[in-house]
């Protein structure tokens, strides 16, 4: 198996929770991206954008992903912008596994709006519906996860711990392990 896993896709598909999960399961550290970033930095993701912009959160999102090269045995939740970083991922890609979570729209719409710390955590990119900028983003990014992803899994059409026992069975196929140890 590799030595990280990174999982990737757009905001509320399940990162973080399986993330954690995850990690326990395989005895491995757990990191987020976004978290890496606030402790860095001693501003919430909120602060940052309102003080420097996307502009100034994506290079410090950079910044985080070229550290992770030093870190080992380690489950990764990135940000669901971090895959536009498209010159950082073949190395991470070396020494990982990347998974794609993915769900329907309808699902992710009622994981945010269920959430009530969506506008917190997460200001808007555009400025318009967070419902409307997550489908338009999906559309523009969904060519960048799909090109990283080693594996995908829906995780609108199962629990969490199912999602964890399919990432496991992904990471012990013998296929997916040939030539990577």
């Amino acid at each position: 198996m590799k030595e990280n896993v990174y999982l990737i896709g757009c905001r509320a598909v399940g990162k973080s929770s399986i993330g954690k999960i995850l990690a326990q399961r395989l005895a491995y550290v757990y990191l987020d991206t976004d978290t890496m970033i606030t402790e860095n930095h001693g501003q919430s993701v909120a602060e940052i954008v309102e003080e420097g912009g996307w502009q100034q959160f994506r290079e410090y999102e950079k910044e985080v992903l070229q550290e992770l090269q030093s870190w080992h045995q380690c489950v990764v939740a990135t940000g669901g912008g971090a895959i536009v970083h498209s010159e950082v991922w073949p190395q991470l890609k070396k020494q990982g596994s990347v998974i794609w979570l993915t769900a329907g729209l309808d699902v992710l719409f009622s994981r945010i709006r269920s959430d009530q710390q969506t506008d917190a955590l997460r200001p808007s990119l555009t400025g318009k519906d967070v419902c409307q900028e997550l489908e338009d983003i999906l559309a523009e990014r969904s060519s960048l996860y799909k090109a990283a992803a080693d594996y995908t899994i829906d995780t609108g059409v199962m629990d969490i711990a199912s999602a964890v026992s399919e990432i496991e069975d992904f990471l012990q196929d013998p296929i997916h392990k040939q030539g990577i140890e």
